[in-house]
């Protein structure tokens, strides 16, 4: 197993150094580079119409009360020919007064600039995707033509106080735990991965090759392997920037304002704000500054981040009991993980490490580990809202993770990341 380091170059920009084994021009209305708005779901980038398809089994459970304005519906995804274990469970938000689409303010009381946008009916994980779910299809795919950059782990750890080290737990073994997120995934892996589950479900793949949406694209590898490489490619149909089929019914990576969206409404349609952590409504994460305070921006700092993710201060801490049942404490954890953390780097009993998801209290629409835990990949260009450019070399990241302690912890925040950093999880969507 490798470590991998990264180093905070600014606020929104990553980059990446070590390694991780290693496995094996403008275009239509539906192309990823049509990317002028990198914060509306409403146009090309982020439609998130047509038929849902899914396979799944519909458990019927719904999240709506008297005074509500949006539906959220969950629903069992369960692989074929595999463990329960494996099966996840999808978050489908939908809008009572019939329309299919809700306005959210993007970084609404947090940026300087906020961006209004509106977002369409979706579905997403409601949880990060488990290393359960990420071996079994990728094994899966590999046979069946897929090439990944990373196998990934089954979560990560830190010892000592570093800041800058990530290791993973059991990098591309056997499973050995129930719903602990898979981290050290690129972007290029989750896209392909994505396509992989679609393919695997008997679902229509969102990212190909060609216009007419007949070649899914199942290589992840692109021109390099190296994970300190931060070239990309912007070719129409390549890995960095696929054709979109915004119609299909397969899954996909959420695009930054579903994610927010998940973060910060609820079922009321308001939204908390944009400074605060998914689901507190208590006060904002970080203490206003003199430049806040200077401009009429006083708000009150909440008390109970530790209960709503986990970070820096709390990641070598336990939960008894999870969401659905699982034990998470650092005894059981140790026991079953021990033996597969890394030759260079042995994991300690209550060293800073991701938790098994639904250890902390969830959003208002019922998402788990929004913040904290591992950084999640969205699938746009990182741009400014509005931006008139179309590319950029890095992805949208949101939520950062259990070893730092950053200022977009908060819901409305945002950073990014290179194709090929690979410290990183997600959680996926879908149409609805």
């Amino acid at each position: 197993m490798k470590l991998l380091k990264f180093l905070v170059v600014a606020v929104t920009i990553f980059a990446v150094a070590g390694c991780c084994e290693i496995d094996s021009d403008d275009s239509d209305s539906k192309n990823s580079q049509m990317q002028t708005d990198s914060g509306n779901t409403s146009g090309t980038q982020g439609e998130t119409g047509g038929n849902s398809g899914n396979t799944s089994s519909d458990s019927g459970s719904t999240n709506e009360n008297t005074e509500a304005k949006i539906k959220v519906t969950s629903n069992t995804i369960k692989l074929p020919n595999c463990s329960e274990n494996t099966s996840f469970d999808m978050l489908a938000i939908s809008f009572l007064d019939g329309s299919n689409e809700d306005e959210i303010t993007l970084g609404e009381e947090c940026l300087e600039v906020p961006y209004k946008t509106t977002v369409k009916a979706f579905k997403m994980s409601k949880y990060l995707v488990s290393y359960n779910t990420w071996y079994y299809v990728y094994q899966w795919a590999v046979k069946n033509g897929y090439k990944f950059v990373c196998k990934g782990g089954e979560g990560m750890y830190a010892n000592g106080n570093s800041a800058a080290v990530y290791y993973m737990f059991n990098e591309g073994g056997v499973p050995q735990v129930e719903e602990m997120p898979v981290g050290g995934v690129t972007w290029r892996d989750a896209v392909v991965w994505c396509n992989a589950l679609s393919q695997m479900l008997g679902l229509q793949p969102v990212y190909c090759s060609d216009e007419a949406f007949t070649t899914p694209i199942k290589d992840a590898t692109a021109s390099t392997t190296t994970l300190t490489d931060t070239s990309w490619d912007k070719t129409a149909g390549k890995i960095d920037n696929p054709y979109v089929n915004t119609d299909a019914n397969g899954y996909r990576l959420p695009y930054n304002a579903e994610w927010e969206y998940a973060a910060r409404k609820k079922l009321d349609g308001s939204c908390i704000p944009g400074r605060n952590i998914p689901g507190d409504e208590s006060g904002s994460y970080k203490a206003p500054t003199t430049t806040d305070i200077a401009n009429g921006f006083d708000f009150v700092q909440s008390t109970a981040v530790g209960n709503y993710m986990w970070y820096r201060s709390n990641a070598g801490g336990e939960t008894a009991t999870t969401a659905s049942g699982k034990d998470d404490t650092n005894a059981t954890i140790y026991s079953k993980l021990s033996a597969y953390s890394s030759s260079s780097c042995a994991y300690n009993k209550g060293s800073l490490r991701t938790h098994l998801s639904g250890g902390k209290s969830p959003s208002h629409l019922g998402f788990y580990d929004l913040s904290g835990n591992l950084m999640e990949w969205m699938f746009e260009y990182n741009l400014a809202y509005g931006s008139v450019y179309k590319f950029s070399n890095q992805r949208f990241i949101r939520g950062t993770d259990f070893l730092t302690d950053t200022n977009w912890h908060a819901s409305g925040e945002y950073g990014g990341g290179f194709p090929l950093y690979a410290v990183t999880g997600f959680r996926i969507c879908q149409n609805n």
